[in-house]
């Protein structure tokens, strides 16, 4: 008894008080900002409800999101035919360059102004995992992707990257999920769901745990396989978040496209764009990258 006793005394009484006075700032402190985050929004959302909004701006909207429809109807509707003539062996594919796999950078941009996300564009971003805009990622670039990416090309830029392209990306803004530690073991006991944060891709050890049955062992393992396109180039791309850029500096208006369009000349590449298989929005990755990274 007399142990116990000295142990409870070992702290003074002040330093309990500060203790309990400090737990009970932080608390009523973290209850302050989310009441002041709550009425933020709150004002936020009164505001945009009450904004006027002229008959004009809902007419051009419904203008926007009915040719963005007719869009993706037509691009729909020549795939079917496509698939038919392949079928039939009057085709064998819809170009003969395209079954050829290409390592390629997607970009998501702003879509047509004032036009909807359809739930199709919807899907197929989701499955690219380019949920918010200037968010990229690497893909596998052949046959069966290109009438996916089609369907969001107005949402989207595509080019390839080079290899100091890819290096820079991954070194720079590379991140990947983990769980966060929780001290209590009583919850990871009961089996409760793992919150997991992101973190940047700075250690080499995090990468042989969750990639080195693959034999990937460092971020160069990971940049040699995306660049070359090998077996584990689907489990590398996973790892990864989606990278995270900077929106450009000259917008995405006028002078981009007449960048874009510029770029098409250099090819020589004779290309029409009112049919469903209009061309991808290709550009100068390595450039558009060094400006927003």
């Amino acid at each position: 008894m007399s142990e116990a006793a000295q142990k409870l005394n070992s702290n003074p009484e002040i330093l309990l008080k500060k203790r309990k006075n400090a737990d009970r700032l932080r608390l009523e402190k973290q209850k302050l900002q989310q009441q002041k985050a709550l009425q933020e929004k709150r004002r936020k959302q009164e505001k945009r409800n009450s904004k006027f909004i002229r008959a004009e701006t809902l007419v051009a909207k419904h203008r926007s999101t009915e040719r963005e429809r007719a869009r993706i109807q037509r691009v729909t509707l020549n795939e079917r035919q496509q698939k038919q003539l392949i079928s039939n062996g009057t085709k064998r594919s819809i170009n003969d360059n395209e079954d050829e796999d290409q390592l390629a950078f997607v970009v998501r941009v702003p879509g047509p102004h004032g036009a909807k996300v359809l739930s199709k564009a919807q899907k197929v971003l989701r499955v690219l995992r380019l949920q918010h805009n200037y968010q990229a990622t690497f893909i596998k670039l052949n046959s069966t992707v290109r009438p996916l990416l089609r369907l969001v090309n107005p949402y989207i830029v595509i080019g390839e990257p080079s290899l100091a392209t890819v290096r820079e990306l991954i070194q720079k803004r590379g991140s990947v999920l983990v769980p966060e530690t929780t001290e209590s073991s009583e919850a990871q006991e009961e089996g409760a769901e793992k919150k997991m944060k992101e973190i940047p891709l700075n250690d080499n050890n995090l990468i042989e745990e969750q990639l080195g049955e693959f034999g990937i062992l460092c971020v160069e393992d990971i940049i040699h396989e995306i660049v070359s396109l090998g077996e584990n180039f689907k489990a590398c791309v996973k790892f990864l978040q989606p990278f995270t850029l900077n929106a450009p500096v000259h917008g995405w208006g006028p002078l981009s496209k007449l960048k874009r369009a510029e770029l098409r000349e250099e090819k020589k590449e004779r290309k029409v764009n009112n049919a469903g298989n209009a061309p991808l929005n290709e550009v100068d990755i390595d450039v558009f990258i060094s400006e927003q990274i």
